[in-house]
């Protein structure tokens, strides 16, 4: 590798960039129930009451009222009653429950579904059923329905269809204030906005600690080498999460931000062995090979052993949990082929083509 790196560099850089183009189209995935054990009958249960009740996860529709709105005034009502068909309507959002569930029953079985019947039945209900969708003050209520317990992917397709859904009615009733809420939908909107922000935030640490590192050893080849190296693991872990299926998660971007500080640190070893190899005065070539023969079973071993400490969280019952394990243990060894395959013939380019521009000046 180092008797020809223009070309090992080259092939190095040519796998990233098709790696991170594909780690630049993953997702954002989160799903309630990976964040407890699989193996409980809670979770079994979760899924029963998916097939057969639409759902078991809220997802609520708050609305406020006006000050001084009556919440058995007509044109409130009127509101409850829209929002609550408007929620039928929705692909995804089954089980719907609100005051106008009460009023449908009552005009069904009483034959009547005025105010005063309806105020009647409300006050004779138990208070902690009646506190579920109507607040004590009664200048707020909840229409409530239930979607499945999927994927945040799968639910912010559902909680943006109601927040569209709910724009005429704004418009219509200005001084009503409709939200979208519920466990399901909070969860969806912030899980996904959150990933995704971390994940920025990887990208962009890449090039800080790159700098960091040159400031450290006062090299700008220094500096430039350990790129590469930093992101493969990174975007490698990335294409496999893409191939088998799965999307960024908590765990997952946890996992990578973990296993990329470890993997720099065995790449600043190799860095410092190979700057000590260096100050020696023979030929670079050899400082590298130099290097690997002296840091190289170092770096596998810590490698493995890292690897196999955090593979050891695969046997947990939190599927989140044993996701951090074997990605982390990917990420790990998929550092240490960076180390070996792509640090070398980069630092030994980049060396070379600054001797070649110092030559010219």
């Amino acid at each position: 590798m180092v008797r020809r790196p223009g070309l090992y560099s080259l092939i190095g850089l040519i796998v990233v960039a098709a790696l991170g183009g594909v780690f630049a189209n993953l997702q954002p995935r989160y799903r309630l129930a990976d964040q407890v054990p699989d193996k409980e009958q809670a979770v079994s249960a979760s899924s029963r009451l998916d097939a057969k009740l639409t759902g078991a996860n809220p997802i609520d529709v708050l609305v406020q009222l006006p000050p001084g709105a009556s919440l058995y005034a007509p044109e409130t009502l009127e509101v409850i009653a829209r929002v609550h068909s408007l929620m039928e309507r929705q692909a995804g959002v089954g089980n719907v429950w609100s005051l106008e569930t009460l009023r449908r029953w009552l005009k069904e079985k009483a034959g009547s579904s005025d105010v005063a019947t309806l105020k009647k039945y409300v006050d004779l209900l138990p208070e902690h059923l009646t506190r579920r969708f109507i607040d004590a003050k009664q200048d707020a209520v909840i229409v409530s329905g239930r979607v499945p317990d999927a994927d945040a992917s799968q639910l912010l397709p559902i909680v943006d269809g109601i927040d569209r859904s709910l724009k005429g009615l704004r418009a219509q009733y200005p001084g009503y204030k409709l939200s979208v809420t519920g466990l399901s939908a909070i969860a969806a909107r912030n899980s996904a906005s959150m990933i995704d922000k971390l994940t920025r935030g990887l990208t962009i640490e890449f090039f800080f600690v790159a700098a960091f590192i040159g400031l450290a050893f006062r090299s700008v080849v220094v500096a430039l080498a350990c790129i590469l190296p930093g992101i493969f693991p990174v975007v490698a872990s990335g294409a496999l999460l893409a191939i088998t299926g799965q999307g960024l998660q908590f765990a997952s971007v946890v996992a990578l931000t973990v296993s990329f500080g470890l993997g720099l640190s065995a790449t600043i070893h190799f860095l410092n062995r190979l700057r000590i190899e260096d100050d020696s005065g023979e030929n670079f070539a050899l400082a590298v090979e130099r290097a690997t023969v002296l840091v190289g079973p170092a770096l596998i071993l810590t490698s493995v052993v890292l690897a196999c400490g955090l593979a050891v969280t695969v046997l947990s019952d939190l599927p989140s949990l044993r996701l951090f394990g074997w990605l982390s243990a990917f990420a790990m060894m998929a550092a240490l082929t960076a180390d070996l395959l792509i640090l070398r013939p980069t630092a030994m380019f980049l060396r070379r083509t600054a001797d070649q521009i110092a030559i010219r000046r």
